[in-house]
């Protein structure tokens, strides 16, 4: 049986569909880091290797599901945008969807791959962050290391 073309509707409703779900990512991102800094604030500064390498391998795993899925919705998204713009009349040209802000980048990327590359290199950078910060960085020298050391 083909596939009958999606109408202007069902592409517009997959699109913000998309974004719900790439906004959905960042929060859970957000939430896993900054449960991963903390922890690595308050407790695993003083773990021993063992749980650090297990700690960093869970932040590994939950990470590599959400890039996995960002991959995912990040190639349904390209689809829906190519679907736009086949379009007979679109409401909303498919270059102001790619380029939403008014601005010039004078890079060979619309706004949209600009994203999707720049969300791709922050999670990347703060991986390596937090795998320095998890097995090479001295917290000795730390707030949180002098006051559990402190405390009776």
């Amino acid at each position: 049986m083909p596939d009958a073309p999606l109408s202007q509707a069902e592409l517009l409703n997959g699109l913000f569909e998309a974004l719900q779900a790439i906004m959905t990512l960042v929060s859970l991102f957000f939430a896993i880091v900054s449960g991963y800094i903390a922890g690595l604030y308050f407790f695993l500064a003083r773990a021993g290797l063992l749980l650090r390498i297990l700690a960093f391998s869970l932040l590994t795993i939950g990470l590599s599901f959400l890039g996995g899925t960002a991959a995912v919705v990040q190639s349904m998204q390209e689809g829906l945008l190519q679907a736009w713009g086949k379009l007979p009349a679109p409401v909303i040209d498919v270059a102001k969807l790619r380029n939403p802000m008014p601005l010039e980048s004078g890079l060979p990327l619309s706004q949209q791959e600009l994203g999707v590359v720049t969300g791709w290199i922050i999670g990347i950078a703060v991986y390596a962050a937090l795998a320095y910060l998890t097995f090479l960085h001295d917290w000795s020298k730390e707030g949180a290391v002098g006051r559990a050391a402190a405390t009776p």
